[in-house]
């Protein structure tokens, strides 16, 4: 006789892989099975001898089997052998591991370490080993953690809107393979760039075996218009690698080096390593860098000198600098072509990049048309800067991708009736395709069709077959950095849900039967394909401990640019192009191009420049504000060609005067529950021809508001010496420019005992990226507030980072401030806390008791800095069991009414103490680094403990640079800042600015 329990453990396990919210859909289908209820039924005699187990006593019999399913939820480690990290800290706990790997976002490959405590993923660190990443995170991959465990993820296959499963769409495929035949006519696949080494060679593995099947891609924010550069300028398609560590000065045209493209981590940390004066004998070796773009970039932001042009200005620079270098081959431009950029201007930064050939660069953006990238690939070549602060590589197996038709061919021949089946890889032209590209439409001519995806989205909705697609974090692949260093991505758990990667999908249309990720993956790498790389169990075993393959780094190309064939209208730039509103769709800064919609933590963590949150604006100039009487949140009404659309406007300093900037990924229908009908659809003003920008716009006010959501003047400490900045001459005439005298203090002049913790963070290293807030949001369990409770002023980050402008608005110059709890030694919150909620231990933390605090919020009125955040309400989701698996069980969750703050990751400094006393030792220099510090891609914040004279934290307090933020409160901040020193060129240098 079956034991009533058992009987519910084999119900359990009959729902396999259904987690959280799909629990109750997966009962209802097991009710619905009467085969099932009469087995159960059967084994239950005791129960049957009672009543006929009908579907409602069915459900609620399974009803205590659904909490305990509900505690199983984090699943567990797959069932081939993954390796832990080699370099695993020693202050971490036995139930923490860290596991290497890759994951691409926004378009890159960057290297992670995967935090998992007790098996579950919980936090994203950079992998110090790879080259993309270099030990740091950006904003994307920081947020992938949270995707993983989003409960709106598709749970199992469907088959329009019926549930289905794997088997059952496996039998389909066999039937549809039989139709193809052995050329596989009618059959198309379309996917987004492809990263995967292996995925590109299964994509010529299919190809071969259905010769007249065709392979499309689809990147909506891809480099497309940059390879067609290198094909223009080199005859053959190639990518540009740079060496910013080697380039004394640096000039972007419409490119955000330090933050949008591939490599952007890494190149954001070659070019700060090189702005520390104070560190280098006075400024010898610091770099300068010049900045030329319609729209504020982070890279922008940090340059000596920016110029804000239209897009279509840009290209008449290039060609103006390429006269001067005198590029061969490059035809003179008309006689009547305008000078764009100031005279002064141009003969500075042609003085400078002339008196630096050779270790000078000049990079430019994605978003410029092709004919510029071959032209700025000339200039580079004049300087002699080729294969020393830049050389060319292969595009890692793009090559091929040369003859692979793009989506208005797959469209095209949608509309024809030359499709019979369409399968669509992790991608979701639905809603990314441009305006004139009907995708949607043309996909209901289509007979069968299939969306490998995370989510049933907009695609997935629209196609017969949806297959909920492997995370990245639960499926083998591979990847290839921006550099060509191939990764081996390792999945640190198994599949939560009922789903395949695309590795596997591909081999079961290529007929290979079922195959896992694992087998195919190595397979690859152990054959000639992958030059036999990880062919032995050692290296194989090698390269996941290493999160890298050896040997795989890129080898230079010899390719040499001609521009003869261009004509100089190609990038002249006319009157009427100078003058007329151009309108630029550009890639959102945090949610992407749309995939990120649903992801909270990246919806609400502010946008760099902008500081908006939840939303999309038209950025405008300050000028065209004032022209047609513009302020912020008015609605506009957007017109290009045939084609409208409403959208408030947010005035920009810095923004080019006669662009307007709209950012992609926004109105998704069919995101989640987070992300659905957030901002406007920009995709609907896209074209397939100019992807990035349209000419002829027409803006016209509508005299509706909408109000938006942005942060910068929540806890504002506005009207004080906040940011401190000097020229590298002022620098050098006086080192200690940022210091103001100390008041007086009772307290000793050394903190007391033998640790007292301390942070520095260095401002001409900062770039306002934000990596490190989200990183903070991710460590400490900090909940999402929405839309509302933001523009109510009650977001609850523990790190925020300020954005002050300098000059004049339409063309200031940027500051960024990271600002936490300053941990003040003479801290103001304490003395007013009615019950002692908010006291300091005895290294120095300013620490908050949970189950002491009342609400009061007298220490958030009392601290000066802004940095204490009440949660009003409860924000953090305690009903989802996908969300509890992902939080970090270090840290404590928040309920409704009490404080919160920066705690200086208290658990990570708790941890090490643990192993440091076990060991009988003390902590040793960098065994803390706060969540904060480890995504720093510039290496701004610097944490240790202040009493060891040799620590990097007590060599950064004794820089000359070192300054206390609001010193006349006399409230003695452990953390203080390193002041910043621009490298302005001596003929270009602007005085008497004030920070506003």
């Amino acid at each position: 006789m079956t034991a009533p329990n058992d009987a519910l453990r084999l119900a359990s396990e009959r729902l396999g892989a259904r987690r959280g919210r799909h629990y109750w859909r997966a009962l209802e289908e097991l009710a619905d099975d009467a085969q099932f209820r009469n087995q159960l039924s059967a084994a239950l005699p005791q129960l049957a001898t009672m009543a006929p187990l009908d579907r409602r006593g069915f459900l609620k019999l399974l009803g205590a089997s659904l909490a305990l399913a509900g505690l199983g939820g984090c699943s567990g480690p797959p069932p081939e052998k993954i390796v832990p990290w080699v370099r695993r800290p020693a202050a971490q706990s036995d139930a923490v591991r860290f596991y290497a790997s890759a994951l691409c976002c926004g378009g890159e490959v960057t290297g992670v370490l995967v935090e998992t405590h007790d098996g579950r993923p919980t936090k994203i660190e950079g992998n110090p080993q790879h080259p993309a990443s270099l030990g740091a995170t950006g904003r994307l991959p920081q947020a992938q953690v949270l995707e993983l465990w989003d409960p709106d993820r598709s749970s199992h296959p469907l088959h329009g809107d019926e549930p289905s499963t794997l088997g059952a769409f496996a039998d389909a495929l066999a039937q549809w393979r039989a139709q193809w035949g052995t050329r596989g006519d009618g059959l198309r696949i379309l996917s987004g760039a492809l990263h995967s080494p292996t995925l590109r060679a299964q994509r010529r593995e299919l190809l071969a075996r259905f010769p007249a099947a065709q392979w499309h891609v689809h990147e909506p924010a891809g480099d497309a218009q940059t390879l067609a550069g290198a094909q223009l300028a080199f005859g053959r398609r190639c990518r540009a690698r740079y060496d910013v560590a080697a380039a004394d000065v640096l000039l972007a045209l419409d490119a955000d080096l330090f933050d949008a493209m591939p490599g952007h981590l890494a190149h954001a940390r070659a070019f700060a390593a090189r702005r520390r004066p104070d560190r280098a004998g006075q400024g010898a070796g610091m770099n300068r860098l010049y900045a030329i773009e319609p729209t504020p970039t982070v890279t922008g932001s940090v340059a000596d000198h920016r110029w804000p042009l239209s897009s279509a200005q840009i290209a008449a620079v290039a060609g103006q600098l390429a006269d001067a270098f005198g590029v061969a081959g490059a035809p003179s431009l008309p006689a009547d072509t305008g000078a764009p950029l100031p005279v002064a201007a141009l003969h500075a930064v042609v003085d400078d990049l002339m008196r630096h050939r050779g270790r000078s660069l000049v990079v430019v953006g994605e978003t410029q048309p092709p004919a510029v990238h071959a032209l700025v690939h000339a200039i580079n070549q004049a300087l002699g800067n080729v294969g020393h602060t830049v050389d060319y590589i292969d595009p890692h197996g793009d090559a091929d991708a040369r003859a692979m038709p793009d989506l208005p061919a797959l469209v095209e021949a949608m509309q024809a009736g030359q499709v019979s089946h369409l399968l669509v890889l992790e991608s979701n032209p639905a809603y990314t395709a441009p305006a004139d590209v009907p995708f949607a439409a043309a996909l209901e001519r289509v007979p069968h069709t299939v969306h490998l995806g995370l989510y049933r989205d907009e695609t997935a909705r629209a196609c017969q077959w949806h297959l909920p697609a492997a995370h990245a974090l639960e499926a083998w692949s591979d990847a290839r950095a921006f550099d060509g260093t191939a990764s081996v991505v390792q999945p640190v758990l198994t599949p939560l849900y009922d789903g395949w990667s695309a590795h596997e999908l591909v081999a079961r249309v290529i007929g290979e039967g079922p195959q896992d990720g694992h087998d195919i993956v190595r397979g690859y790498w152990a054959g000639e394909s992958g030059g036999r790389a990880l062919a032995s169990d050692e290296a194989w075993e090698r390269a996941l401990r290493e999160g890298v393959i050896e040997g795989t780094r890129a080898s230079a190309l010899n390719v040499k640019a001609s521009v003869s064939a261009l004509s100089p209208n190609e990038w002249r730039a006319t009157d009427s192009d100078a003058l007329e509103l151009e309108l630029l769709l550009r890639p959102d800064p945090t949610i992407w191009d749309g995939r990120y919609a649903n992801n909270g933590w990246l919806q609400e963590l502010p946008k760099p420049p902008t500081q908006l949150t939840w939303s999309n604006a038209a950025l405008i100039s300050p000028q065209l504000a004032a022209y047609h009487g513009y302020a912020n949140g008015d609605v506009a009404r957007l017109r290009s060609g045939e084609r409208e659309l409403e959208v408030p406007v947010w005035i920009t300093p810095g923004q080019a005067a006669h662009s307007i900037t709209l950012h992609l990924g926004h109105g998704r229908q069919y995101a989640g529950r987070v992300g659905d009908g957030i901002g406007i659809d920009a995709y609907r003003l896209r074209t397939a021809q100019r992807p990035w920008r349209a000419g002829a716009l027409t803006m016209a006010p509508t005299g509706a508001r909408q109000e938006l959501a942005a942060t910068q003047a929540h806890f504002t400490m506005e009207g004080r010496d906040l940011v401190r900045s000097a020229t590298l001459d002022e620098f050098a005439s006086d080192p200690a420019f940022a210091q103001a005298a100390t008041p007086p203090t009772l307290y000793p002049p050394q903190p007391q005992g033998q640790y007292a913790w301390g942070m520095t963070i260095d401002l001409n290293s900062c770039i306002g990226c934000k990596g490190c807030t989200i990183a903070c949001q991710a460590e400490n369990n900090i909940p999402v507030v929405g839309e509302a409770e933001v523009r109510r002023g009650r977001e609850m980050h523990w790190i925020r980072v300020d954005r002050y402008y300098a000059g004049s608005p339409d063309a200031p110059s940027t500051h960024h401030q990271p600002v936490p709890c300053m941990h003040c030694e003479h801290a103001p919150c304490e003395v007013v806390c009615p019950v002692g909620a908010t006291v300091h231990d005895e290294e120095g933390l300013n620490v908050q008791v949970y189950n002491r605090c009342v609400g009061t919020r007298f220490c958030s009125n009392n601290c000066p800095y802004k940095v204490r955040r009440f949660n009003f309400l409860q924000y953090s989701d305690l009903s989802e069991p996908t969300l509890a698996a992902q939080r970090n069980p270090d840290v404590t969750v928040r309920n409704r009414g009490v404080m919160e703050k920066c705690t200086y990751c208290i658990q990570r400094i708790e941890t090490a103490h643990i192993a440091a006393d076990r060991e009988s030792r003390a902590i040793a220099d960098g065994e803390v680094v706060t969540a904060c510090q480890a995504a720093c891609p510039t290496q701004a914040i610097t944490f240790g403990n202040l009493l060891d004279g040799d620590s990097e934290v007590s060599r950064a307090k004794a820089s000359p640079l070192n300054y206390d933020l609001l010193e006349e409160y006399n409230t003695r901040p452990r953390t203080s800042y390193l002041a910043q020193v621009r490298n302005p060129h001596p003929d270009l240098r602007r005085d008497g600015e004030e920070t506003s």
